[in-house]
């Protein structure tokens, strides 16, 4: 058997966490003594392999705990489930790169950033995933999912919310803010765009403030939702 220092030497854990897997439940010493010393044998270091090893693959403490008392230790199916994680993981850390890829392309192209309007934009970009999963729990997932495939870049999100922005300080026309509603609604497709308007599900939702963070000030806000109003009152939305 191994004291605990020469079974850490052995495996190259360290004391300290062989303590704490202890504490866990996750690998018992094999023998402790009358005076508390903790010692292991060769069957602990392959307990102990099989930690490692799930740990490296990305499972949690506690996922692991149970993944190596299943009988045979069957692991396939629980394999096969963390690597469709790992490669959703790779998609979105992708899709991040590239939002973050535009983010910085617009930063460079525009000398003077509207900051609320720039950091709304990075945070959406950053959480498009979680979004997408938060309105799915509202919406059919079609409609989730054309939303988002239909969706254009931030460049011509950030110039429409911008235009908007100086819309409301220099109190513009009806029919120029019109203007520039139309394009920011036609950035979704028109016949979903129909429908998101008469949808009453998406009419009730209350979006969640940390995942859909919006640019404009309350008093912004109100302007934009009674412009909104009036166009539709006005039948303007072509």
């Amino acid at each position: 058997m191994y004291s605990i220092g020469q079974f850490s030497k052995k495996t190259g854990v360290t004391v300290r966490t062989l303590r704490y897997y202890d504490e866990k439940d996750l690998l018992k010493p094999s023998y402790i003594s009358e005076t508390g010393r903790r010692y292991y044998k060769d069957d602990d270091i392959i307990t102990l392999q099989k930690i490692t090893g799930l740990k490296a693959l990305g499972y949690s403490l506690k996922d692991v705990h149970l993944l190596i008392r299943q009988p045979q230790w069957g692991i396939t199916e629980s394999l096969r489930y963390q690597k469709e994680k790992l490669l959703q993981k790779v998609t979105d850390i992708k899709k991040n790169i590239e939002l973050l890829d535009q983010a910085l392309s617009l930063a460079q192209a525009n000398k003077v950033v509207e900051p609320a309007i720039f950091i709304a934009l990075i945070q959406n970009s950053l959480q498009w995933n979680l979004r997408k999963q938060w309105l799915k729990t509202y919406l059919p997932n079609q409609i989730v999912d054309e939303i988002y495939d239909g969706s254009n870049s931030n460049k011509n999100h950030y110039d429409i919310m911008k235009r908007l922005k100086v819309a409301y300080k220099q109190q513009y026309t009806d029919d120029k803010v019109y203007n520039i509603l139309e394009e920011l609604f036609s950035q979704v497709p028109r016949e979903l765009f129909k429908r998101l308007l008469t949808d009453p599900k998406l009419l009730e939702i209350q979006l969640d403030e940390m995942l859909f963070p919006s640019p404009f000030s309350k008093e912004e806000e109100q302007w934009l939702s009674e412009k909104i109003e009036n166009m539709l009152k006005e039948d303007k939305i072509k």
